[in-house]
């Protein structure tokens, strides 16, 4: 049985294929995301799961260098 908080298979791999300079977004729907980048959607219905619920699941999962928050 897997521990911690993550049990969607694709982030957990997105997660653990990261490497030093790489960069991860976490974001909502109304970002624009070329179609070449790699997207794991979480989405269930409109705000579910929020951006807290969301961070704070990744945020146990591995330690990040920087955090940029939207400055819209």
């Amino acid at each position: 049985m897997k521990r911690g908080k993550l049990l969607n298979s694709e982030l957990n791999h997105a997660i653990a294929s990261l490497g030093h300079g790489d960069l991860m977004i976490v974001c909502d729907a109304g970002f624009p995301i070329p179609t070449t980048a790699w997207r794991v959607d979480l989405a269930i219905t409109q705000d579910v799961p929020d951006l807290v619920t969301v961070l704070s699941a990744i945020s146990d999962a591995f330690i990040a260098d920087d955090a940029v928050p939207d400055r819209y």
